[in-house]
């Protein structure tokens, strides 16, 4: 019985190849892979799609292969600061007051009173009753204060396996990747630096177990920074699903018609040749080597030219070193 095909996924703020169209480079959908893997084992029906989705995956780890790259980007709202909020210590409701206009497009977004308590993460919103749900109770003093809410951490997509690069488009330089939350809370752990990013830095995974940014220093305006990045494909499910471009599908079957040929073992496996599927699995080798070099052709990823890897903007600025001790010079790295 044919696998009904399911809708595309589209997630926000990327633009990539709809799943189930299938790439020009590809010979057969996920249906003709299937086949092709019974023909040496009809008894392994159940166990095509597994073996199949398992080489895939295996491919998609080797490389950044160019069939996995796609451009998306970060919008950052504006901030949020109007009337005043009140607090209660071990309560994770905020209440509003003296005209906030608290919309649940604040969800998602942090929530901060001056600098000496946690950054809060907002997980719900009552637009009638103009009351915040933290993620975590309020850890500081009960008290009623001026308030912001500004945006620090971005989910840019669940299938993301990571950033290649970002451009602030305002300031007019790439931004930097790969800050650790140890380089940022040793440098500025108020996060006090605020409105002009420069660099990303991974944070522990969202509730959903999705990955996690945090932009430094934090915007206050609304803005798009466009990015590139690779990205992990959902797994080969219906009929007209297919690879990703330029991701040969003649590859991934050697590896499951290797599995297949040696499933469950010589006495309950009918078309059991161990010494053929050794000669597919060393074909799949060879081959996934012959891939990576043609794709190097489409995207440069194994060589990487003096500098195009290094912002040239110059993080800081006088505002950090007239607040920590740097050498002469003020350069980085310098303490």
């Amino acid at each position: 019985m044919p696998i009904i095909p399911s809708s595309p996924v589209a997630i926000p703020n990327q633009v990539g190849p709809t799943q189930g169209n299938l790439p020009y480079v590809q010979a057969r959908p996920y249906s003709g892979m299937i086949g092709t893997v019974q023909s040496w084992n009809p008894d392994a029906t159940a166990q095509c799609g597994g073996w199949l989705n398992e080489a895939a995956r295996v491919i998609y780890d080797r490389k950044t292969w160019y069939g996995l790259f796609l451009k998306g980007q970060i919008v950052c709202p504006q901030a949020t600061t109007l009337g005043t909020a009140t607090v209660t210590l071990n309560s994770p409701t905020v209440v509003g007051s003296n005209g906030t206009a608290w919309t649940a497009a604040l969800i998602g977004q942090q929530f901060r009173i001056g600098y000496n308590n946690p950054i809060y993460t907002i997980i719900d919103v009552d637009p009638i009753g103009q009351t915040l749900t933290l993620e975590l109770p309020w850890g500081g003093p009960s008290s009623t204060n001026g308030y912001f809410i500004v945006q620090y951490y971005y989910n840019i997509g669940s299938n993301i396996k990571y950033l290649k690069t970002a451009v602030n488009m305002q300031l007019g330089y790439k931004m930097r990747l790969h800050l650790t939350q140890d380089w940022l809370n040793s440098r500025d752990p108020w996060r006090q630096n605020q409105n002009f990013p420069w660099g990303i830095s991974p944070m522990p995974v969202d509730s959903d177990g999705n990955y996690l940014i945090e932009l430094y220093p934090v915007p206050w305006i609304q803005q798009a920074l466009p990015f590139m990045a690779y990205v992990q494909p959902p797994n080969l499910v219906s009929d007209n699903d297919s690879l990703p471009a330029y991701i040969r599908c003649d590859i991934v079957e050697k590896f499951a018609i290797a599995r297949a040929l040696v499933w469950r073992g010589p006495k309950l496996n009918k078309y059991y040749d161990a010494a053929q599927s050794r000669i597919f699995m060393a074909e799949f080798e060879q081959e996934l080597v012959n891939m990576a070099n043609a794709d190097e052709n489409l995207y440069r990823t194994q060589v990487t030219l003096m500098g195009e890897d290094y912002p040239y903007y110059d993080s800081g600025g006088a505002t950090w070193q007239s607040q920590h001790a740097v050498m002469a010079g003020g350069g980085q790295g310098e303490w």
